[in-house]
């Protein structure tokens, strides 16, 4: 994607185990599964009908809306966003911390409280735009799942008839692929920043880690490019055109308690994963990152930290 533009192909089918039944955590995208057009909204070609497709998006208030592009933000329109009230001073932005300390699984539901009723009070507070990012993970924190979160705040923002007030956005480290980025845009997001990728385009390009001699520039527009083409296969499988009308997938093996808090009126066909097992998943692969353990030598083994 990175290099030629393109989204991988791969071969029909995959053999792989549903997520819930998984002996390896896995992320929450891959709980969903994209829907397919009915007789009655036949699917569009989105090469040759593309002149009728559009990735445009309003972000922000009813009233006064901003027109984006496309749902996806590079690290320097994302920070633009967060001090968009000095270009715009009736659109102050707030940013809502979805990480939480790494106590134990309760943590987990009581930081999703915590988001909702943070968000709750910036509308209350004339917020324009919530940023939900998760920079603060490190080896103390844990992060929320990225597509918990939005679902969460959007829904409760529903409920509380709050959520055409404001824009929201979110900045994670875990979406990467085509897959991600559609069901975190189907289930309430405005423009998405997956940050850690976007960084390691920087990385690719500095040190030189493929074979064309691309400047960052130009890898960060292939990935775009192709991540934008892939949105719109997607909504053309779906029968729809504009992605204002794109509405998301069909959850595989999540418990009811989770899809009626962040997924309403998504059916879920399996009774799977609850908000424990998602924390426990969370936990598991912040720990592959943050190791609490410390590594032991065998006897007789010395380690040489010069070399």
């Amino acid at each position: 994607m990175v290099e030629n533009g393109k989204e991988a192909l791969g071969s029909m089918g995959n053999g792989a185990p549903l997520a819930a039944m998984a002996m390896q955590p896995r992320l929450m995208y891959e709980y969903f599964r994209q829907l397919f057009s009915q007789v009655t909204n036949p699917p569009i070609d989105p090469i040759r009908e593309s002149i009728v497709m559009s990735l445009e998006t309003y972000i922000g208030p009813e009233v006064s809306q901003n027109l984006l592009p496309s749902p996806i933000l590079t690290i320097e329109e994302m920070n633009a966003m967060k001090n968009l009230k000095h270009a715009y001073p009736t659109w102050p932005s707030v940013t809502i911390d979805i990480t939480f300390p790494k106590e134990g699984l309760p943590g987990y539901q009581l930081a999703l409280q915590r988001v909702c009723s943070e968000a709750t009070q910036a509308i209350e507070d004339g917020v324009k735009v919530i940023i939900l990012p998760d920079h603060a993970t490190g080896l103390t924190h844990v992060p929320l799942l990225a597509l918990v979160a939005c679902g969460g705040v959007h829904h409760h923002l529903v409920l509380q008839k709050m959520h055409a007030k404001v824009a929201l956005m979110v900045e994670m480290r875990e979406a990467r692929e085509v897959h991600h980025l559609c069901v975190l845009v189907g289930y309430g997001t405005d423009p998405v920043c997956p940050w850690l990728m976007m960084e390691t385009i920087c990385k690719i390009g500095r040190e030189n880690l493929i074979k064309s001699s691309m400047t960052v520039d130009e890898l960060t527009t292939h990935y775009h490019h192709s991540i934008d083409h892939g949105i719109l296969e997607v909504m053309s499988k779906v029968g729809i055109s504009m992605l204002q009308s794109y509405k998301g997938a069909q959850i595989l093996a999540l418990h009811s308690e989770v899809a009626e808090r962040c997924f309403i009126g998504t059916a879920s066909r399996v009774q799977g994963a609850t908000f424990d097992l998602l924390a426990l998943d969370t936990f598991e692969l912040h720990e592959c990152g943050w190791p609490t353990w410390e590594m032991i030598l065998p006897a007789g083994v010395k380690f040489d930290k010069g070399r």
